[in-house]
């Protein structure tokens, strides 16, 4: 396949215009760190804007950057990392986990700048500094009609009319190319402490959670492991992190209203740092990936608990573990045969429903993927306006075609 390397933000605009004039659709690609997710894409070209890569501003002392799209994210957080400063959302790196289940080759290092915002995924710190779109200013991209647009810019109160920041968060590439991005950025913490506690119960484990963050301590990590995964008893995790001379009065504050449900322990430096970083890019079901597809449900923190219990009563193969107080479940489950794998999504799906989830399939092998609606269906009053939207930045579709496409589950189901 023909592929596309601009090396201007100008002759990137120059190739999508060109592309749309001639109907071809183009799949955008940077690192290929993220080329698993979603729907298969069906392109005629590929275009790579690794090229137009370097951070062009970076103000410390405004906590803020500014940075082409194509950019290592590694480099970011090596230049974060000099000024003791941080991404607060804790972005993921899937890669490791989509090559597992299969959803795409093995790959090495981390993404780009752009594509982590495309993606738009937080890891577990999300409970406390929120997720991608609250910390992206400002961006340049290019339409699918070949246009160079921006939005947003360097402070936090800049927005009039739309907010295309957020918007483009998480679009995964279907509305515009990414080309430059503006975010803040937060002080890294002095000091971080888990405390853990056995609990092999996930409605128990929840409770506990909930406690937790229901106090005024700020959480940064709540997560709970079941008894076997990656070989340990089931426990909750929870994660402090702040100034060295308050973090000690915090966890003792922490483990007095949390004393009701149990002994703490309280575990620092790599040990923990290994852990939450396994939490954050879903790691912990990688052993055992072959042969599996998984399921990412977002869902009320208070019924993570009874979904993850009805589950493991339901599946006896099921791996799985909690994130984000409850409110984020990783499943992984058998493949079924492909001839009965959108009956079987529907029937996980309507599970998941009863719990209050939305599921998405996060990884699993492309057949899988072309068979089975990636994203749970949207409403139809939603799924028009998102048409409209798209209809509004890509006319022609030439961005990204399929990746996000919701294919119906019952029409699927027929079919199988």
């Amino acid at each position: 396949m023909h592929v596309l390397r601009p090396q201007t933000e100008e002759e990137l605009a120059s190739q999508v215009a060109g592309a749309a004039a001639r109907q071809r659709r183009l799949h955008l690609l940077g690192r290929k760190t993220k080329t698993g997710l979603g729907g298969p894409v069906t392109a005629d070209a590929l275009l790579d804007p690794t090229a137009l890569a370097g951070v062009e501003e970076y103000e410390p002392e405004e906590l803020t950057f500014t940075a082409l799209a194509g950019t290592p994210l590694a480099d970011i957080t090596a230049m974060l990392a000099e000024q003791r400063q941080m991404l607060a959302f804790e972005p993921p790196d899937f890669s490791t986990v989509l090559a597992a289940f299969g959803a795409q080759p093995p790959t090495e290092g981390q993404g780009t700048l752009g594509g982590m915002v495309a993606v738009g995924m937080a890891g577990p710190r999300q409970l406390l500094r929120w997720s991608v779109r609250d910390h992206v200013l400002g961006f340049t991209a290019v339409n699918g009609r070949g246009e160079v647009f921006k939005a947003g810019g360097r402070v936090v109160k800049n927005v009039t009319g739309y907010d295309l920041p957020k918007l483009l968060c998480g679009s995964l590439g279907t509305l515009a190319a990414l080309t430059r991005l503006t975010l803040r950025v937060l002080p890294m913490p002095e000091r971080t402490i888990t405390l853990v506690m056995d609990e092999n119960d996930p409605r128990r484990a929840v409770a506990v959670m909930t406690a937790a963050l229901s106090t005024p301590v700020e959480v940064s990590g709540a997560c709970w492991l079941p008894p076997g995964l990656a070989g340990g008893d089931g426990a909750v995790h929870l994660r402090l992190e702040g100034y060295e001379k308050s973090l000690p009065d915090r966890a003792a504050l922490l483990r007095e209203a949390l004393k009701e449900h149990g002994s703490w322990r309280l575990v620092e430096g790599e040990e923990a740092d290994a852990f939450w970083r396994a939490t954050r890019d879903a790691a912990w079901l990688t052993e055992n990936a072959a042969g599996r597809w998984l399921w990412r449900v977002v869902l009320a923190p208070a019924r993570g608990g009874a979904l993850a219990r009805e589950v493991m009563a339901r599946h006896s193969q099921a791996e799985l573990f909690l994130d984000r107080g409850g409110s984020l479940l990783w499943l992984s489950l058998p493949l079924p045969e492909p001839g009965v794998a959108a009956k079987t999504a529907a029937r996980l799906r309507a599970l998941f429903a009863g719990h209050g989830g939305r599921a998405m399939l996060f990884a699993a092998p492309q057949n899988y993927r072309a068979a089975v609606p990636v994203f749970p269906p949207l409403p139809p009053a939603l799924a028009a306006l998102s048409e409209r939207v798209r209809a509004q930045f890509d006319p022609a579709g030439i961005l990204n075609p399929g990746i996000m496409d919701n294919l119906d589950v019952e029409d699927m189901a027929r079919q199988a």
